[in-house]
């Protein structure tokens, strides 16, 4: 089932951020609402997982499909950006949840984000 089918509310936002000469002081922010830490490629998944779905986060355990999905994901991100860093922030509020990939590439202090949004209401 694709995500369109299965919310009748809410559904899936994904916002792409880039910002030049910004990488040194937004990647690692302490300012961020989320706190942010290491990839986590299972949570990501998750997030895919649900969203996909249309369900609650009762939608355990993750399936392999979901972590293949979630590496593919994070992998295009690095080969297509070149990002040398990523944090990754997570929050599941049951009806809603976020998922937020921060990188950042070094050589010329560039910034991105990917930040994920998904509802059932």
């Amino acid at each position: 089932m694709t995500s369109q089918e299965a919310y009748s509310n809410g559904g899936t936002l994904w916002t792409f951020i880039e910002a030049a000469n910004q990488g040194h002081f937004r990647f690692n922010d302490p300012r961020r609402g989320l706190p942010a830490g290491g990839m986590d490629l299972e949570l990501l998944g998750y997030w895919l997982q649900c969203a996909r779905s249309g369900q609650a986060s009762d939608l355990k355990p993750v399936t392999a499909e979901s972590i293949a999905d979630a590496t593919r994901l994070v992998n295009a991100l690095k080969n297509d950006l070149k990002v040398d860093d990523f944090l990754f922030a997570f929050d599941d509020a049951g009806t809603d949840m976020t998922a937020n990939i921060y990188m950042i590439l070094n050589s010329d202090n560039r910034y991105f984000a990917l930040e994920m949004w998904w509802s059932i209401d």
